[in-house]
């Protein structure tokens, strides 16, 4: 019925093999005729036939489909198809074709020589002979079949029967509406790549859409046209499922946002939204530096050369080498500090660890420790303590507001350890920046003044108003624009003048500061509280230390 042919463009489709061999019911396929010569052709063929072929005497057979009509001496089809002469037999094709997953059937139409094509009760006839049973509504196929011009033919396939595929049941899933993929790292000002800055933490805003909800579907068997059923599969997608602080938005049920400002958290498939950010595992290459604007925990710990900051508390659950920890909040290290040249924490609440090695701490709050500070330069805006019954400061300076508690300072072999008390390094440090701008603008000021003598003499300093009215129309211009300087210059000296008295009424205790060491202070421990200073020169046991408010003087006491 179709053969392959090539188009111009050497493309390959297939093409009805003869727009003649299409026939309806009872219409004459063949007449086998004898003839004297083929000049007698024309006046023995049927009326509205032209084909013939002319051919040596041979046996013809009618094949399934196609009967030998005794009366009209003609072979005719059986009913509607497309019919073939081959190996001595008229064959004929069904128009019926199967798809080869059984779950559409066509029927090929062709207008027949005699301008017929096939009706819905022959194309039900030919479903019915071929046990087809799942069949489209008769209403559709006579609607195929009204557009089928029998004036203007042309090769058509209509559907006739067809099945229903099984429909594949999951079971509800999340997808996620924001980009979880982590960057391979940020791109420096030089053209570099920072392979530490891979943004593994992904923040969120309370209301931001987070993930889309796909329903789950029930899972239904199928049929082929021959009603043999299909059975339906249940598949697992790779979505994730909804976690904590993730609601229904507005508008859209399928829509969820975040609940509150967090960050994603992913638990193998579980997404959810968490005020803390957790780390699972160690901080390095994989999780890259970490910035976030809540609260840290990390179950591992953090690798030389990354950093770790955060807008609240950080919760490190092993050791910190050689990092740089910074947290608005607390800072909490489970194990141990280890520095080479690059640690430092910084908090603005307590930090709390086993041990400081080699370490640069500062703090607004507390510093507790409960082994050992060795080495270290740390400053608590609060109070030191170290908690455990052996517990020890070695080396390095360990600075604090009101109060250092230990058990042992120093070592045997008389390493130098600076205990400080009474001082806030941070104000210290904000009177610097202040007295430096001081110095400045008394800079400017004197060089102004300068400007001013050189150009006018000191009697412009007397009377500066008299002194101008006596100038030339040029220097009074002149002399009132230096004036002017000086006076805006003297407004900033002025400012920062108040603004360091403010900063040093910041200094004042509201209690007194001392040190307190309960089991052994060794040699070479350099004791400071405020302005005084005490080198210890031989182990003393149990002692509290303390200025003596009227004499400014280091004394001290039993400790307990």
């Amino acid at each position: 019925m179709l053969v392959e042919k090539a188009t111009e463009e050497g493309d390959k489709k297939l093409v009805l093999s003869s727009p003649y061999n299409f026939m309806y019911a009872s219409e004459i396929v063949a007449r086998v005729i004898n003839i004297d010569s083929e000049e007698q052709i024309p006046t023995r063929l049927d009326p509205g036939y032209s084909y013939y072929k002319i051919m040596d005497f041979q046996t013809v057979k009618a094949d399934t489909g196609i009967y030998y009509d005794e009366q009209a001496g003609a072979y005719k089809s059986g009913q509607y198809g497309f019919v073939i002469f081959e190996d001595q037999k008229i064959k004929w094709i069904s128009p019926i074709t199967v798809s080869r997953d059984k779950m559409k059937a066509y029927y090929s139409i062709y207008p027949t020589k005699l301008g017929k094509i096939p009706s819905y009760a022959d194309i039900e006839e030919i479903l019915h002979q071929y046990k087809i049973l799942s069949r489209i509504e008769q209403k559709k196929i006579e609607e195929q079949l009204q557009n089928i011009d029998s004036a203007n033919p042309r090769f058509t396939r209509i559907l006739v029967a067809q099945g229903r595929e099984p429909v594949t049941g999951h079971e509800e899933y999340y997808l996620p509406l924001i980009n979880l993929q982590k960057k391979a790292g940020e791109i420096k000002s030089d053209g570099s790549i920072d392979f530490k800055e891979v943004g593994s933490i992904i923040e969120v805003k309370k209301g931001q859409d987070v993930l889309k909800r796909v329903p789950g579907v029930k899972p239904s068997d199928g049929y082929d046209i021959y009603g043999d059923k299909s059975f339906a599969e249940f598949e697992r997608h790779e979505g994730y499922s909804k976690g904590d602080n993730i609601v229904q938005g507005a508008g859209d049920d399928t829509i969820f946002v975040s609940a509150l400002d967090g960050c994603i958290d992913i638990d193998g498939k579980k997404i959810s939204v968490l005020p803390v950010a957790f780390i699972h595992g160690d901080i390095n290459y994989d999780t890259g530096n970490i910035d976030f604007d809540g609260s840290v925990h990390i179950t591992g710990s953090v690798n030389p050369g990354f950093s770790v900051k955060a807008r609240g508390d950080i919760i490190i659950e092993k050791n910190v080498d050689d990092a740089y920890i910074e947290a608005q909040g607390d800072i909490t290290v489970k194990m141990g500090v280890v520095g080479k040249e690059n640690v430092k924490l910084v908090a603005n609440g307590k930090v709390m660890a086993k041990y400081l090695l080699n370490a640069k701490v500062e703090a607004t709050g507390d510093i507790i420790v409960e082994d050992s500070i060795i080495n270290s330069d740390v400053f608590s805006n609060s109070k030191i303590s170290v908690v455990a019954r052996q517990g020890k400061i070695i080396g390095g300076k360990a600075t604090a507001l009101h109060e250092i508690i230990v058990n042992v300072s120093g070592s045997p072999n008389e390493t130098e350890t600076h205990l400080t008390v009474g001082r806030n390094l941070f104000i210290e440090k904000e009177l610097a920046a202040i007295h430096k701008e001081i110095s400045k603008w008394r800079q400017v000021v004197d060089e102004t003044m300068r400007k001013l003598k050189v150009s006018f003499g000191e009697a412009v300093f007397e009377n500066p108003k008299e002194f101008i009215t006596k100038l030339p129309t040029v220097k009074k211009k002149n002399c009132l624009l230096l004036l002017k300087e000086l006076s805006d210059n003297n407004k900033e000296l002025k400012k920062f003048v108040e603004e360091s008295k403010e900063v040093q009424n910041k200094l004042k205790l509201d209690r007194e500061p001392c040190i307190i060491i309960k089991n052994k202070a060794y040699p070479n421990t350099v004791i400071s509280i405020k302005k005084s200073i005490k080198r210890i020169d031989s182990p003393i046991d149990n002692v509290k230390y303390y200025e003596d408010p009227e004499e400014k003087i280091i004394r001290f006491s039993p400790a307990v």
